[in-house]
């Protein structure tokens, strides 16, 4: 196809540039069309450069998610690696050389143009065969040039399009997670008429590990846990359904809070292999007995007040989830009416304050012991209101979670 700027006449080569702007304005409308895919929009760009100044050969190269990738090529045989490399080296418009660029110079590539944004190279035009004459191949490559950087940008506004929208799938697969996941915790604590309980989960990233369930099993009987899975975000959000199902199950099937446990860590073994671990808390109430029976695997200490508010909850086993079998030691001891046990994840004690000092169970134990004849509910949110208060302007930077039990 001829140049259609090989010539000297002044009104011809001005009617050709307001066919330039014409052009550019065709492509800037045609790229504001989110129906056109990259593909669709590099054959625009192409077929305006052919028309527009007669460029025989082309190829454009851009950058797609830290890949390159050809947009189209006309004229030109396929580039190889090493042709494409010797591109990626140029920044700015460049006259290809036998000397300098070998491989390119092969493919007979003329002249290189990059686009660059920000620093970063985005893409490339590689042209020959568009020119007569040096005049000519100067006005022709400030048009290339143009179109290109109109062409990378288009480009570079979809891939950013597309990353907003992944993100916006992400947080709103995120929501729902939260929302399943708040769901899955108890917030009705007016039906245990046995104990007086409430618990409390506020996830640090919306989801998160921690977890608190209280299992009425028969009358006289209700299972209490507090649990805290090891890591943050899905991973341990998944780990903690995983964790609340099959609690839940094994406490149907028996009341051997030992053999519960044994089970558990089977269950959870066998899902993490080892790589995961969780901290766990479980308690059996006898409101028949007032006794309460518990296994603590590795978890924080509750709080107990009462008569026998001195003595440490520690009885049970290691962590579980990190070896298959495992032998749990269960306690158990009578309480009274009125006394309380508090049950918490570290996201409670390990409260920073500016100051960089932790909350600390001690802090903890006399706040529940000032409140103690308050009602679990009440408990707890004075926890929340001292935390808040004791943090200032330091950031929460776990989960936290508290359960709360005021026996009757």
């Amino acid at each position: 196809m001829e140049n259609a700027y090989n010539t000297n006449d002044p009104k011809k080569l001005l009617e050709l540039k307001r066919m330039e702007s014409d052009a550019m304005l065709d492509v800037l409308r045609s790229i504001n069309n989110d129906n056109l895919n990259i593909k669709q929009l590099c054959m625009i760009v192409r077929n305006v450069l052919r028309a527009q100044i007669g460029v025989r050969k082309m190829v454009f190269f851009y950058e797609y998610e830290g890949l390159w990738k050809e947009g189209m090529r006309l004229g030109f045989d396929h580039f190889e690696q090493d042709a494409v490399d010797e591109l990626l080296d140029i920044d700015k418009i460049t006259a290809i050389d036998a000397a300098s660029f070998p491989e390119l110079f092969k493919h007979k590539v003329e002249y290189i143009i990059p686009f660059i944004n920000r620093g970063d190279t985005h893409a490339f035009f590689a042209i020959a065969d568009f020119a007569d004459t040096e005049v000519e191949a100067e006005g022709d490559l400030i048009f290339i040039e143009s179109m290109g950087t109109i062409l990378s940008v288009a480009i570079r506004n979809k891939e950013l399009f597309k990353e907003k929208m992944e993100q916006e799938f992400i947080r709103k697969e995120l929501e729902v997670a939260e929302t399943i996941q708040r769901q899955l915790l108890i917030s009705d604590f007016h039906r245990f008429k046995e104990i007086n309980v409430f618990g409390l989960n506020i996830p640090h990233h919306g989801i998160g590990g921690d977890y608190y369930d209280v299992i009425k099993k028969q009358k006289g009987t209700t299972f209490v846990c507090i649990a805290d899975v090891s890591g943050k975000g899905i991973g341990a959000a998944l780990l903690m359904s995983n964790l609340q199902a099959n609690l839940r199950a094994l406490v149907a099937q028996t009341d051997d809070i030992r053999e519960i446990v044994v089970e558990l860590n089977k269950v959870l073994f066998n899902v993490t292999t080892g790589e995961k671990f969780v901290t766990l808390f479980l308690g059996k109430i006898n409101s028949f007995e007032n006794t309460l029976t518990y296994i603590n695997a590795g978890h924080n200490y509750p709080i107990f007040i009462g008569a026998k508010e001195n003595q440490r909850l520690d009885k049970g086993c290691t962590i579980l989830g990190i070896m298959p079998e495992l032998e749990p030691e269960s306690h158990s001891f009578s309480y009274e009416k009125n006394d309380i046990l508090f049950m918490f994840t570290d996201g409670v004690t390990e409260q920073h304050n500016p100051q960089e000092e932790m909350f600390g169970s001690e802090r903890a134990k006399e706040l529940v012991r000032k409140h103690k004849n308050n009602s679990a509910g009440e408990i707890i949110e004075s926890m929340l209101e001292a935390l808040e208060e004791f943090a200032e302007t330091q950031v929460t930077t776990d989960d936290l979670t508290m359960l709360c039990v005021k026996f009757l």
